[in-house]
């Protein structure tokens, strides 16, 4: 039996491009187990791991974090894509995403509501916690009410200076607990506007 031979210039014709794709494709990271990125983030007063910067890890790496206030009188939040979590625990890396850890800050407009024994809605007002620290200050709210605010180590205390004897105690770290006034009590939460 008679082979064909084929010139070499015809073989590479054919055989080069192939090469050329399968290398290219190889590169592209298609096969395999991908690596994903954890953007860190640490703010200043808070310590703990995995440090600020950006780390690689393989899809479906189970990442552990635990973070502490440099002084233990402040409250760490984590913010992981977008959402707050607690100050250590673990999530599950599948795709790029962005982890900051800092101090929990309620300085701001907060709409808070009161709710009787009975879950019924009472009150909605929005207040505006001030202060020159994250720890504590004064409070005034959209009736014109005020007083003051202790967020001291993640327990929260609330207390109206000219609205009878209405207390709020809780906790910073998801701004809802319970409140008083004398004998009458709830529940409350709160959201940042």
């Amino acid at each position: 039996m008679k082979m064909k031979t084929r010139s070499v210039f015809a073989v590479l014709r054919v055989a080069l491009p192939a090469c050329v794709l399968m290398v290219s494709l190889l590169s592209c990271s298609f096969f395999g187990i991908p690596n994903y990125e954890l953007t860190v983030t640490v703010r200043d007063g808070v310590n703990g791991s995995p440090e600020s910067g950006v780390h690689l890890y393989k899809d479906l790496t189970a990442v552990e974090y635990a973070y502490t206030p440099a002084d233990y009188r402040y409250t760490v939040e984590v913010i992981y894509e977008g959402a707050q979590m607690s100050a250590s625990g673990s999530f599950t890396v599948y795709t790029n995403v962005a982890l900051e850890a800092r101090l929990v800050d309620i300085r701001d407009v907060w709409t808070i509501t009161l709710y009787d024994s009975s879950s019924n809605k009472l009150i909605d007002a929005d207040v505006t916690f001030s202060g020159t620290t994250m720890l504590g200050g004064t409070f005034s709210d959209s009736r014109g009410l005020d007083g003051t605010w202790d967020g001291t180590s993640n327990a929260f205390t609330m207390t109206y200076s000219n609205w009878e004897s209405y207390i709020l105690t809780g906790y910073l770290f998801n701004m809802s607990g319970l409140w008083s006034n004398g004998d009458a009590g709830g529940t409350w939460s709160a959201t940042r506007k």
